[in-house]
């Protein structure tokens, strides 16, 4: 009788393991879903981006804006510790025999589920504005190969620009720029820079909310990563332990994922345009500096005569800002930055950025454009 009641009870827990597997198609359903939505961007543009998206985010922000601290960092860590500990736990009773292989399969098939809802949340609430129509299209912004002289010529009126503010920034004993006032403070300049962005081009007129620094920054900073927006919380979020220099950039750049601009050099691009609108020099001169280092770099590729002479134009506090910046990313060189970087530029990849993490730079191509329509 016994052991009819044994075998029973292990055939329950097999059709319970059973019952569970078709929730794993969460997660190629997750993979396939974005793919049908690259095909169809007018209606990603028209429903998604123009009515559920904004729906979404703006809640999400409400919400997630009552607190100053990350929602999303707090999450992931429980959330980390609590798949850790519950493996353990699991694998423990497995190996001394007080639960039954199925349920041990069972916690398996729980985490893998799990990562599927995560995955499709992912898409849901964000990852859909991958499949936008450009945002050169969405702004009749007329990208196209452009001259070596062009480009050095955006460059200069970058130099130009960025020496003006650096006369009226605040810099340390050191000579190198820093932020006056708290984080918070800083922070909270960047949706009045979006609010300023909109009144101009209202694809970027809505409610914006301050980014959030995060307590993990020296982690992230040996991933190479100087801010991540968390789609399932909606919260731009910020490496606080970075240089000052793109540091306020940064936090415009992660502000345009919030909008639902979801390609890294589009994102780039309207950190730069944010930061300009801004009221605050420190704002300009780092959105300023993110596209002087961009174009400079892809001056350097095409013409580095030209590039010396741009470089001539920089003021020794620029000079200084450079230094500063370059340094404090060296120092973190690593495997650790190595695997993060591979990893992103998969991420990317997957995402319709054939380009990957090359993406960021691309911002120069949107910025020439940008300047080419008489801005």
């Amino acid at each position: 009788m016994k052991k009819n009641s044994t075998k029973k009870q292990n055939q329950q827990e097999w059709y319970r393991l059973l019952y569970m597997l078709p929730w794993l198609l969460l997660l190629p359903a997750g993979i396939l879903l974005p793919r049908l939505a690259a095909d169809h961007p007018q209606w990603i543009e028209e429903y998604y981006a123009g009515i559920i998206y904004p729906f979404i985010s703006r809640w999400m922000g409400r919400i997630n804006s009552l607190v100053s601290i990350s929602i999303a960092e707090c999450i992931i860590f429980a959330l980390a510790i609590s798949l850790v500990v519950l493996t353990l736990v699991y694998l423990y009773r497995l190996l001394w025999q007080k639960i039954h292989p199925a349920a041990f399969l069972r916690y398996l098939v729980s985490v893998c589920i799990l990562a599927g809802v995560l995955l499709n949340l992912f898409y849901v609430m964000w990852g859909f504005n991958y499949a936008r129509p450009t945002l050169s299209a969405l702004l009749s912004l007329p990208v196209e190969n452009r001259s070596t002289e062009e480009l050095e010529q955006a460059c200069l009126r970058l130099s130009a620009k960025a020496a003006e503010l650096r006369e009226e920034v605040s810099e340390n004993e050191d000579g190198v720029f820093v932020l006056e006032g708290t984080l918070e403070e800083n922070f909270e300049k960047i949706p009045a820079a979006y609010a300023a962005l909109g009144l101009e081009i209202p694809l970027f007129s809505r409610r914006t909310f301050p980014a959030k620094g995060v307590f993990s920054s020296v982690g992230l900073s040996y991933a190479g990563i100087s801010g991540i927006f968390i789609p399932h919380t909606g919260e731009p979020n910020i490496n606080t332990d970075q240089a000052p220099l793109l540091l306020l950039s940064a936090a415009a750049h992660e502000t345009a994922h919030y909008l639902g601009i979801a390609r890294e050099d589009e994102a780039n691009f309207v950190s730069y345009l944010a930061c300009s609108y801004s009221a605050d020099p420190s704002v300009q001169y780092s959105g300023t500096m993110l596209a002087l280092i961009h174009c400079g770099n892809k001056l350097y590729a095409a013409d580095k005569d030209a590039y010396s002479a741009l470089y001539d134009t920089y003021t020794d506090g620029m000079r200084r800002d450079l230094k500063d910046h370059n340094a404090y990313w060296k120092s973190f060189e690593g495997p650790v930055e190595e695997a993060a970087t591979n990893l992103n530029d998969n991420y990317l990849k997957f995402n319709q950025q054939e380009h990957g993490v090359k993406s960021y730079g691309m911002m120069v191509d949107l910025i020439l454009a940008y300047f080419a329509a008489g801005y």
